[in-house]
């Protein structure tokens, strides 16, 4: 679990209350620990408490606007503090752009700010949408290879970025059993990614999804817009049986079953084996012998994306 320090003008109270709302999931899985000074009790030592915190801290979120930015205590004394340790290399700074400001000419400037391209909260249509959009970036973030957790001596962690350490690979057999747990487990993935998904997506106005099928080797999912006439679309992920595309590990339609006889290449993915590992390629429908090479999040990410382009959505 990631301990996240959230810094923020309390002029920007009902931001702070609705990116709490939306990180639900993320804390309901365990991912994040969020704090912020509501947290501190009557009678607590403010100024001793927010430096425990925010030293204990792995990410730092800065609910930035212009009443942030002219803050002494946000912006001069936390934000200050936290880009010391950004420096030192153990702490995550992530820019929540609220409000339109000057946000480019601070050190700021220089980060990933979120929402997209840092475009204001206060400037999207829908504001679930843009909250969605943290959410995923969050998500993201927790998941990436650029961050590693240090385990300490005395068992504590920090999270840093990017730190650098010797990767080995030795070389080994593959059994059939050990290609049916890789698929499996990829399944899986992807079966988890859908879920959570479809929980964050159903938060957004005129937008209804859902699984219509859920068993062993296959789902299907339904996602309706209701600001588009018949506008819909489904997504079909399984796990083919051994007597179709016995290569194949596993294949999608955009249809509420998966018809083997018109699945196309561009619609497989295949398991293959290298000297150290199992990997995911996918060929073109062309054949070409360049293939890509996709892990189960990247599959699961590109499977997502496909489904809600379907009706219009995009992230």
């Amino acid at each position: 679990m990631s301990k996240l320090f959230i810094s923020y003008s309390h002029i920007d109270n009902r931001v702070l209350e609705q990116l709490h709302k939306h990180m639900a999931i993320l804390r309901e899985e365990g991912k994040v620990s969020a704090w912020f000074d509501r947290e501190i009790l009557a009678g607590g030592n403010l100024n001793a408490d927010i430096k425990e915190k925010l030293d204990e801290a792995e990410i730092f979120i800065a609910i930035v606007s212009p009443d942030y930015l002219y803050s002494n205590y946000c912006y001069q004394i936390e934000f200050k503090h936290a880009l010391k340790r950004k420096e030192n290399g153990d702490l995550i700074i992530v820019p929540v752009i609220a409000q339109p400001c000057d946000w480019h000419a601070s050190p700021f400037g220089e980060m990933k700010a979120i929402p997209t391209d840092g475009k204001p909260i206060s400037d999207w249509v829908n504001e679930n949408t843009a909250y969605l959009n943290i959410v995923q970036e969050l998500r993201r973030l927790l998941n990436s290879e650029k961050v590693l957790k240090k385990v300490d001596p005395n068992g504590g962690s920090s999270l840093i970025a990017e730190k650098t350490k010797k990767a080995y690979k030795v070389k080994q057999d593959f059994t059939e059993v050990d290609i049916i747990d890789f698929r499996e487990n990829t399944f899986e993935i992807i079966r988890r990614y859908f879920e959570e998904s479809l929980s964050e997506i159903n938060t957004l106005e005129d937008i209804q999804a859902r699984i219509l099928h859920n068993d062993k080797k296959s789902f299907t999912c339904l996602i309706t817009n209701r600001r588009k006439v018949d506008s819909k679309g489904y997504m079909t992920v399984q796990i083919p049986s051994e007597s179709h595309f016995r290569r194949s590990g596993l294949n999608y339609s955009f249809s509420e079953k998966v018809s083997q006889n018109v699945i196309q290449l561009e619609n497989v993915f295949n398991i293959e084996k290298t000297d150290y590992e199992l990997v995911w390629t996918q060929r073109s429908m062309f054949g070409s012998s360049d293939a890509r090479v996709l892990g189960a999040k990247e599959i699961a990410e590109e499977l997502w994306e496909k489904f809600i382009d379907q009706v219009g959505i995009s992230y």
